[in-house]
């Protein structure tokens, strides 16, 4: 017969199991190796082969799936636990006193890490907003910008509702009408995608909404240097959706001419997630109302962070978010870029090199980027990711009638090669 005491004692035991596994596994990521250097000049493959090991995905597995989440690499994940356990380790230091150090955000302007994400992409400091995510930053400009009755603004049909769903609002709320358009897949040319814009213009457009790369089927990097001045000329804003380019490609706002960009670090920059920015050029300031308040919302003399007035936040996550940008800088956005466009193009060389592969990403070498999205005649998108996986682990996400593949810098060539060795095997067993 079970006693009292030994139920207990078997409560206990359960219990310690419990929390004892995911302790050793934390006690494993957080080894506080030492920082991995970077020369200069080519990086070569045993660089990107150490790089790796940077990463606590599982050696056996082939993580293709950036443009929903990165993965932090280690000393970001470190950077945000230390902070966390330094917050609630040390509460009664904190003193509330301003001049001290603080437990979170919301009521700090946080000049520092602004300045860095300011730097990354050719703004200044105060025209720089931290948010949670790219949708918050969108909602911002979409519902703060003074557009009047009848005003339109161009958005992409099937944009991703992050960055579409403000200007909806908007219209159904105050009458600022969208106009959408439809983007061919796969668009042929960048001349292609600025007349879809140009031509559904009309004297009463004021804002081109541009996704930089669109996450849903095709994509598509759109040309918005040109689109940009094209717009300029005509006298509409631009504002940028950036969620799927910050730390996948160079980015120079004063050299693109955008009037407004936002982005989630949290993809492709590689910081934990619940982190965002908006940049919104400084001239167009006075022209966007604050949609969220606290203390500071009419403060125009302090540059965006009237913007930042939505009360209390983690701050350990923008720890995480200044470790991730300094991890970024030390290989250097370029030298990032051109590694994973090469691992995407070697992936598509090789699946049209496969019989029953469609792609439906563009080829134009000013089109492309990262990230792919094709599939399998006969084989749905959903099949198809999880076969990658059965056949490979190759983690890939399912898009309409086919998947996305993001490839980043913890793939390698061999990821690369497995995920076309396995599609060769699904497309010769299908049907």
């Amino acid at each position: 017969m079970t006693t009292r005491r030994s139920f207990l004692g078997g409560l206990a035991a359960a219990a310690t199991a419990a929390t004892s596994i995911p302790e050793r596994l934390f006690a494993a990521a957080r080894r506080h190796a030492p920082t991995l250097p970077v020369p200069g000049g080519p990086l070569d493959q045993e660089f990107w082969r150490q790089l790796r090991r940077e990463f606590l995905i599982p050696e056996d597995q082939a993580f293709f799936n950036t443009g929903t989440l990165g993965s932090q690499p280690r000393e970001v994940l470190d950077a945000v636990v230390d902070h966390m356990t330094h917050v609630v380790r040390d509460i009664a230091h904190w003193d509330y006193k301003p001049e001290n150090e603080q437990y979170f955000t919301g009521y700090n302007p946080e000049s520092r890490i602004r300045g860095k994400l300011a730097a990354l992409i050719g703004a200044e400091t105060d025209e720089i907003a931290l948010t949670q995510n790219a949708t918050i930053g969108m909602n911002f400009i979409a519902n703060g910008l003074d557009l009047g009755l009848g005003d339109e603004v161009i958005v992409m049909r099937g944009a991703h509702t992050g960055g579409r769903g403000g200007w909806e609002l908007r219209d159904k709320r105050y009458g600022a009408a969208v106009r959408l358009v439809t983007p061919p897949a796969p668009a042929e040319s960048p001349e292609q995608l600025l007349a879809l814009y140009d031509d559904a213009t009309t004297p009463q457009t004021r804002v081109w909404t541009i996704p930089h790369l669109t996450s849903g089927s095709g994509a598509i990097r759109f040309p918005v240097d040109a689109m940009c001045r094209r717009a300029r000329e005509r006298g509409i804003l631009t504002v940028i959706d950036g969620a799927q380019t910050l730390g996948h490609l160079a980015i120079d706002v004063r050299a693109m001419g955008c009037d407004a960009f936002f982005s989630s670090p949290h993809k492709w920059l590689l910081s934990p997630v619940g982190t965002g920015m908006l940049y919104i050029r400084r001239d167009l300031h006075p022209r966007v109302w604050a949609t969220l308040a606290s203390a500071q919302w009419d403060n125009h003399g302090a540059g965006l962070y009237r913007l930042m007035q939505y009360g209390t936040g983690n701050l350990s996550l923008l720890v995480g978010l200044e470790k991730a940008i300094d991890f970024h800088n030390r290989i250097g956005t370029e030298r990032v870029q051109t590694r994973i466009l090469g691992l995407a193009d070697r992936l598509r060389t090789g699946l049209r090199s496969i019989d029953g592969v469609f792609l439906r990403s563009p080829v134009h070498p000013e089109l492309v980027s990262a990230t792919t999205i094709w599939g399998i005649e006969g084989v749905s998108g959903a099949d198809l990711q999880d076969a990658l996986w059965r056949e490979a682990k190759v983690r890939v996400r399912q898009n309409a009638d086919g998947v996305r593949q993001c490839c980043h810098i913890y793939n390698l060539e061999e990821d690369v090669d497995r995920s076309l060795e396995a599609t060769r095997r699904i497309a010769a067993a299908r049907g």
